[in-house]
């Protein structure tokens, strides 16, 4: 029988090649516990990456979608949120101005066709509503405020009704002045079409369809220009003609309360479809999500044995490392 025997250099290369070894491993796996990832993904998924690279792609179409719907969704919220405001000035206008046409009252006229000047300014304020830096009745145009102010639009609309004869024919001339595209959506309007609609999920669509010259809305500003002119001088001295105008105006905005109800409702509709789009994609992104983790995710438990038994290698290979250096001739002839 023959022995086989290797020299102190050899055995000391090979000792420190398994420390080497040893050591890199329990390095690996303490930075799979830290981070919860497998550091050699090649090796977990035996070469394989083509599922992990769709699980990724998947992943990072999702994220553009969120921010998409993300950002539509407060947009429509602030619509929504002006446009039941608007709501509550034509009603609110709509009431006070019938009111004061039948009390038929000089005062109570002056009074409020001054206060449906005031709401009209507040109306083009709401109009002018910004989220995240973005007007939201600006369509295209975002960077840019909807409407101009209520001096603009009374000054505007003032030359087609100054030699009006009648309440009637000023309120036709009104009508006609915000339904001209020379009119109210050339000399108030800032804004640009209708934004383009833009991609929330596979082959879906959605976008801001409501600008500020829709014509729910251009009837409710029409409504409270038609009193607000009375306070701009119209039909000075004319209480008869004062009070018909101020009761027509009260009439097209009380008219117009189903419009409004509609264009309200229209934006909700958006945004139940924004939200079931949402709900969608968040399961999908739920269900990537888990099929990434267990591609990339180290089991910690699996990770934490193996490192126990890679640390105790470790102190083994020191160990006899530490009695081999100890050895010497005069300790073996002892």
């Amino acid at each position: 029988m023959s022995l086989t025997s290797i020299g102190d250099l050899a055995r000391t290369l090979i000792i420190q090649q398994a420390s080497q070894s040893t050591r890199a491993g329990v390095n690996r796996l303490t930075a799979e516990m830290t981070s919860g990832r497998h550091s050699d993904l090649g090796a977990r998924t035996q070469g394989n990456l083509a599922p992990l690279a769709a699980t990724e792609s998947a992943l990072a179409r999702l994220a553009a979608w969120k921010s998409a719907t993300d950002a539509l969704g407060l947009r429509l919220q602030a619509q929504q949120s002006a446009l039941g405001a608007l709501d509550g000035i034509g009603q609110a206008q709509s009431e006070a101005l019938l009111r004061a046409s039948s009390q038929g009252q000089s005062r109570m006229l002056d009074l409020a066709a001054r206060d449906a000047r005031e709401h009209l300014a507040a109306a083009l304020g709401l109009l002018n509503a910004h989220t995240a830096g973005q007007s939201v009745f600006a369509g295209a145009r975002p960077d840019h405020p909807a409407v101009a102010g209520a001096d603009e639009l009374l000054a505007g609309v003032w030359p087609v009704v100054a030699t009006a004869a009648t309440p009637e024919a000023a309120q036709a001339a009104i009508r006609a002045w915000f339904d001209d595209p020379a009119g109210f959506a050339a000399q108030v309007y800032r804004g640009g079409p209708v934004d383009a609609k833009i991609a929330v999920g596979p082959d879906t669509t959605i976008g801001v369809e409501v600008t500020a010259v829709d014509p729910a809305i251009k009837e409710l500003l029409a409504g409270l220009a038609s009193a607000a002119l009375l306070d701009e001088g119209l039909f000075a001295g004319n209480p008869a003609a004062r009070e018909g105008m101020t009761r027509l105006a009260g009439e097209a905005l009380a008219g117009n309360a189903s419009d409004r109800a509609a264009l309200a409702a229209r934006v909700g509709i958006g945004e139940y479809r924004l939200n079931q789009i949402d709900v969608r994609n968040t399961a999908e992104r739920t269900a990537l999500g888990i099929s990434r983790a267990q591609l990339v995710t180290a089991d910690p438990y699996d990770t934490a044995t193996e490192l126990e038994q890679a640390e105790t290698r470790l102190q083994m290979i020191h160990l006899l490392t530490a009695r081999l250096q100890g050895l010497s001739l005069l300790e073996a002839l002892r």
